[in-house]
């Protein structure tokens, strides 16, 4: 079975998985017009979030999978396409486009849904406003992580960081206060919808690849480094759990999705 899913996969058919290099989905086409190059670990988060926009929307498209530099030195071939090594970056018509929020755009514009594709953002513009209001929070949430991974926390009142979050007397640090009162608003935006995702749909969108990239590292690092399982029920991140959940039932979700010591 596993054999005959590998060669399902080297067609464009079946599963999605990190090494494939060719998604027809529907498609007739043996050759799709796009060829987007990613990184060959599945490791990067910004060719992660292109992928599940191309999985949850079925984009036919060629896949050249190319080394993160942690992995090595990129082919010459590539970089004599993309000079900085950019990634994800999509060859179209002898044209090269990088950056994932452009890229993620420009398939949504270029597969409409009167073609059949799913709309992947708003269509009117209270929608598009609410996509813009949620983009800045997600870059406001990114900040605060960085700030409370990556530079050394003050204490308040001395002790241990998360013993006011767990209801002890000593100061919560100001880095960890500002990322979990973010982490409130990304809830509270979750659960101003009946559906899980962000906006009233069956389906997630491309904001919703936007933030799982990271919130999907987050959850990770802030397990790893500050011992906050950000999943716990007593922290009530009702609406983060349930968007999490709703993504870890979506088969190319997991299939890209890295395991929390990766």
């Amino acid at each position: 079975a596993l054999n005959q899913e590998v060669e399902l996969r080297k067609q464009g058919k079946g599963s999605a998985h990190v090494q494939n290099t060719l998604r027809l989905f529907n498609s007739n086409d043996p050759k799709p017009p796009i060829l987007l190059y990613r990184d060959h670990a599945g490791w990067c988060p910004y060719c992660q979030k292109t992928m599940l926009l191309i999985e949850e929307k079925q984009v036919p498209i060629a896949i050249d999978l190319v080394p993160m530099r942690s992995y090595g030195d990129k082919p010459e071939s590539f970089m004599r396409k993309v000079p900085g090594g950019l990634l994800p970056a999509i060859e179209v018509n002898g044209q090269i486009i990088t950056e994932s929020s452009v890229i993620m755009e420009l398939l949504d514009q270029w597969h409409p849904p009167e073609e059949g594709y799913k709309p992947m953002m708003p269509q009117d513009d209270e929608g598009r406003r609410r996509f813009q209001m949620l983009s800045r929070l997600e870059r406001e949430l990114f900040s605060w992580w960085c700030t409370l991974l990556f530079r050394p926390e003050m204490m308040g009142g001395g002790g241990n960081p998360l013993s006011k979050l767990m209801g002890g007397g000593g100061a919560m640090s100001g880095s960890m206060q500002g990322f979990m009162d973010c982490l409130k608003k990304v809830d509270a935006e979750l659960q101003k919808t009946a559906s899980p995702w962000f906006f009233e749909q069956e389906y997630p969108t491309m904001i919703d690849f936007v933030y799982v990239s990271h919130v999907e590292r987050m959850l990770a690092s802030c397990a790893y480094w500050k011992g906050l399982n950000l999943r716990d029920p007593k922290w009530g991140f009702n609406g983060i759990c349930r968007w999490l959940d709703a993504f870890e039932k979506r088969e190319h979700y997991l299939a890209f999705k890295s395991d929390y010591y990766t």
